[in-house]
């Protein structure tokens, strides 16, 4: 038989593979150097995962025959390791205490024997090979109490005994004794009371009655064992956590403590936390950030603007633990934009069944707006879950002017806007059980806003102080915008340690569609346009979270991949005769398409009882692809680079704690300033993207300072480069707006509060902001002078009442300069109270709003661009809300990071 080969020519598939290879040369290196960086990842926490809980045969399969009778821990322990070859090994100090077990005489796996040893206690255990380590349950919490023993004339009493008893359990916890200088450290894992037993040979005993709160750490008063005592003394100590804590990578504003605590909404309380400022339409933002993300129970959501704040309006201030500022956030999010974290931590409240709310504010200013909302949770020992519903119409009236002088020609403008905005919106999420170890889970989110606006604009061209003409332009804009986010997930727990692997894939779309009808007439001009923008956003992406603590580190380690796509078509027509006709010179449709991947690591440790340090690293690649297929022109770029963050904390006593940090961030461009095609809102102004943008990049660096958990300090630099700005042009009567990069900044700031309540009834909270900045630009035309700006502000709460409480609130922006922008002094001032009746389910919110109108001159060479806008803030407000079923049920509240969208809206 023969045999015969021939060398085939590439085609089909063969063919496609070597046409995509070539196309994502690019592409595919940079995916090869993050699959290394991955695998490096991957390679240095491998050994880690080993340690895991295994399933080896003996401690699930293997039998021993034990019983005990008033026996301790210990020896339980001895007897398995006498029917096994397994080895146990502890903490003596952990497990001396633990005394008294009863065990029925039976035949039980290792395992069972083990779970029935160590239930209600703090302790857990897993096997690694051939042994069992029993190890404190890093799940619970660990309190820490601290205290001295002293004879009447305050001298230490060594060795001493000291015990604590959980009241509920009677059981003893943890033994110990006084050291030479007459101290001792206790611990505990769950709050409650307590009874600490305190005895010397020499002395008479005595009994403290503890209640563990919110407190890690609780320094009990010198005690004192006197000989003459015969009776059991008690004392009550209650710990209350402070307002203010610093953690190694986050500054917590502890809510509960606080009087806003009691019957208003989230949005509403957030206004009284440090570094913070909730603005009247809805936007949340922090001191020295450019922008500002959201997290619930430490998964990131991302809703802007009004959405933001209708979900904030529907979770209650009396659901919150605490919020987590977090000025520099870590590796494990985005490095994209000069953002800040705020992460809203809910307490853990376990009631199966139903609760909700259901709510409704009336506004006043010059029209009437109303907001509805509904919120439900369901909790079962499977499921639990939250729908939340929204209502809105709001009805507005802006007062615009823009004038362009110090030229010869000059341009004036004056611009009137009505409008409404009726909107829907709704959000369901889902968690469900599949076993102790598995989650999974959905979360559904939906909005549908349409806005209306007609416009009269007044565009005076002067030369000296002759009128040479005017341009009167009338019009209307149609904005509906129709959004969906999708997101499932799966939580994995490795261990009962907290080793977890958190795995998403998540979904987006977004249908702005932006219509502008206008006329503009003149004594020799007349037009009649349609301008249309509209868009279609479309990203999803898919990522893996993996949480390894350990008792010496914790240890995160993941990756992400997200890819965009903007479909968008910018069109201008002709009234002609009646008709509509296409200007093609004007009209255009642009296509992009972007695809990040990336990955990080991170390591937290406690160095000793006063230093804690956490670090990390991520990379991120980014290719993207612009095409415009009436100019029939490609821009294609990819890049990638590496964004370090540090952190050092040093808590030097319990009154004074510094910590020091350093991130870089990266700031991507908009998709929709991308587009290098002009829309245009009259006939000679308009705006264009640019698709040769850069990313600007940052480097930030942030000291803090906390002072006995009321007063905070920080001082921050930052160094931009290649910021993205807009540039303006006057040709004639034409004013061209464009994106370039051309400015370069240092920023120099510094921020303090005080945070306390100074009486029971008066909560106080001051702050004060300044920053120095020093711009740099490309462009000779644009003047970049040094600029400062400064903030104060003053939110007081008070409690007359269980029933009532009100506020009084003032802040005040100072004049600023950043880059060629000149910002005037803006301030606002509200008044507002708080009735609960019926048992505290109904909650009357009455509210009064003052601001004032913003101004911003835009300073070139050559002009000066002055916006002066009012937005008639001046807003009475009537809030009811009536609140139904259990307290104290949780719904899903867990959310998924997907920040991406923030570049779509």
């Amino acid at each position: 038989m023969d045999f015969s080969a021939k060398m085939r020519k590439p085609g089909g598939v063969c063919a496609g593979l070597n046409g995509v290879i070539k196309l994502n040369q690019s592409f595919i290196f940079q995916l090869m150097r993050l699959s290394l960086v991955t695998t490096f990842f991957i390679s240095t926490t491998f050994q880690l995962l080993l340690a895991t809980t295994t399933k080896g045969q003996n401690m699930h399969l293997d039998m021993v025959t034990i019983g005990l009778q008033d026996e301790s821990l210990a020896s339980g322990l001895k007897k398995i390791e006498q029917q096994t070859s397994l080895r146990f090994y502890y903490r003596k100090a952990e497990i001396k205490a633990i005394v008294g077990l009863n065990l029925a005489l039976g035949n039980r796996t290792i395992e069972q024997t083990l779970q029935q040893l160590l239930q209600n206690t703090f302790l857990s255990f897993r096997q690694v090979e051939g042994n069992i380590l029993i190890e404190r349950d890093a799940e619970q919490a660990n309190y820490e109490i601290k205290g001295r023993v002293v004879d009447v004339n305050h001298k230490s009493i060594a060795f001493a005994n000291v015990i604590i008893k959980q009241v509920a359990t009677d059981k003893i916890i943890q033994s110990a004794q006084t050291d030479t200088g007459g101290r001792f450290r206790l611990s505990a894992t769950e709050k409650g009371d307590y009874l600490i037993g305190i005895s010397e040979v020499s002395k008479d005993s005595l009994f403290l009655a503890l209640t563990l709160g919110d407190m890690k750490t609780v320094q009990l008063p010198d005690v004192i064992l006197n000989t003459s005592i015969k009776h059991l003394k008690q004392v009550t100590i209650t710990s209350k956590t402070p307002m203010l804590e610093r953690k190694v990578d986050r500054l917590i504003f502890n809510l509960n403590n606080t009087i806003s605590a009691s019957g208003s909404s989230l949005f509403d309380a957030l206004r009284v936390a440090p570094l913070l400022t909730v603005s009247e339409n809805g936007s949340i933002s922090m001191v020295g950030k450019g922008s500002m993300m959201v997290m619930v129970n430490e998964k990131i959501i991302y809703l802007t603007g009004a959405d933001l704040a209708n979900y904030l309006k529907t979770l209650r201030a009396e659901n919150v633990e605490k919020i987590e500022i977090i000025t520099t956030p870590p590796a494990k999010y985005e490095a994209q934009g000069n953002a800040g974290l705020i992460n809203i931590v809910l307490k853990k409240n376990e009631s199966l069944g139903w609760r909700g709310s259901v709510g409704s504010t009336y506004y006043q200013n010059t029209y009437p707006s109303f907001n509805n909302n509904m919120a439900l949770f369901f909790r079962s020992k499977k499921v639990s879950s939250s729908f939340t519903f929204n209502q809105s119409h709001y009805r507005f009236i802006i007062k615009e002017s823009t004038d362009i002088t110090g030229q010869p020609s000059q341009i004036l403008s004056d611009e009137r806007r009505l409008g409404r905005s009726p909107g829907l919106q709704s959000g369901l999420s889902i968690d469900y059980e599949l076993n102790k170890h598995n989650n999974i889970g959905l979360i559904y989110n939906i909005s549908d806003y349409k806005s209306n606006t007609t416009f009269s604009n007044n565009y005076s061209f002067v030369t000296g102080k002759d009128i040479d003409s005017v341009l009167n332009t009338t019009g209307k804009i149609s904005r509906p915008v129709f959004t969906q986010t999708f997101n499932l997930y799966h939580d994995l727990k490795l261990d009962s340690a907290g080793k977890k692997l958190s795995s998403s894939v998540n979904f987006f779309t977004n249908k702005p569609e932006m219509r502008n009808n206008f006329v503009s007439e003149s004594e020799n001009t007349y037009a009649s346009v349609q301008n249309n923008n509209l868009s279609k956003y479309r990203i999803w992406s898919i990522q893996s979270d993996l949480t390894l603590p350990y008792k010496w580190a914790k240890i995160e380690t993941g990756a992400k991949f997200a890819t965009y796509n903007n479909s968008a078509s910018i069109a201008y027509y002709n009234y002609i005769l009646d008709n509509l006709v296409l200007d093609k010179t004007r009209s255009n449709d642009f296509d992009y398409t972007e695809n990040n991947l990336a990955a990080y690591y991170s390591m937290e440790a406690e160095l000793s009882k006063k230093w804690t340090a956490k670090a990390g690293l991520r990379y991120e690649y980014t290719l993207m692809d612009g095409y415009s297929p009436t100019l029939n022109q490609r821009n294609k770029r990819d890049y990638g680079a590496l964004f370090p963050t540090a952190y050092i904390v040093y808590k030097a006593d319990k009154n004074n704690v510094f910590s020091l940090n350093y991130s870089k961030r990266i700031n991507r461009p908009s998709l929709n300033s991308l587009n290098p095609f002009a829309y245009y809102t009259n006939i000679y102004t308009y705006f264009t993207g640019n698709p040769s943008l850069l990313p600007s990049y940052s480097n930030n660096f942030e000291f803090n300072y906390l002072y006995k958990g009321m007063f905070s300090f920080t001082v921050y630099t930052q160094h931009t480069s290649d910021m993205i700005s807009h540039l303006i042009t006057v040709n004639g009567p034409e004013v061209h707006t464009s994106t370039e990069n051309f400015l370069s900044q240092d920023n120099l700031g510094a921020y303090a509060s005080f945070n306390r309540s100074l009486f029971k009834w008066w909560d106080n909270s001051i702050s004060a902001s300044f920053s120095y900045a020093s711009p740099k630009s490309k462009i000779t035309a644009i003047s970049t002078p040094n600029g400062i700006s400064g903030s104060f502000s003053f939110n007081n709460t008070f409690k007359t009442s269980n029933l009532l409480s009100f506020y009084l609130n003032y802040n005040q922006n100072l004049p600023s300069t950043y880059g060629n922008i000149y910002t005037y002094s803006q301030r606002s001032f509200r008044i507002g109270a708080t009735l609960k009746l019926l048992n505290n389910n109904v909650i009357i919110s009455p509210g009064y709003f003052l601001g004032n109108t913003t101004k911003y001159e835009y300073r070139y060479s050559g002009f000066i661009q002055t916006d002066k806008t009012d937005y008639n803030y001046n807003t009475f407000s009537l809030g009811l809300t009536y609140l139904f079923g259990r307290s104290k049920v949780s719904g899903n509240n867990k959310n998924i990071s997907f920040d991406e969208k923030r570049r779509a809206q």
